[in-house]
């Protein structure tokens, strides 16, 4: 939910002085939500799930943005999401790797 309100509310100033502020924050918003996703799940479908569901956010927050006057809707948002989302899955399996080879 807080994302989604953040995503269709004014954006702030910081978009002025930071390249591609926009980006990162869509990169940490769906980073951070797959980990919360991820926190109780524990099989490989789980997490297939997850990562569905959080990029068929990450669109319905773009398209919502269409139609918002004071907000601009871009496919890169949704790269930045997918990265977000992917890298976070990426780290979580290295981690589960090292981990579970102790």
């Amino acid at each position: 939910t807080a994302v989604f309100i953040l995503a269709i509310v004014p954006n702030d100033y910081i978009d002025d002085y930071v390249d591609n502020a926009d980006k990162w924050k869509h990169f940490i918003a769906f980073f951070t939500l797959s980990y919360l996703l991820n926190r109780a799940s524990s099989t490989i479908a789980h997490r297939i799930r997850n990562m569905i569901a959080l990029l068929l956010f990450g669109i319905f927050i773009e398209l919502v943005q269409i139609y918002l006057t004071y907000r601009t809707s871009s496919i890169y948002d949704i790269y930045a999401d997918m990265v977000g989302i992917l890298l976070f899955q990426l780290f979580l399996s290295l981690w589960r790797f090292i981990t579970e080879a102790d």
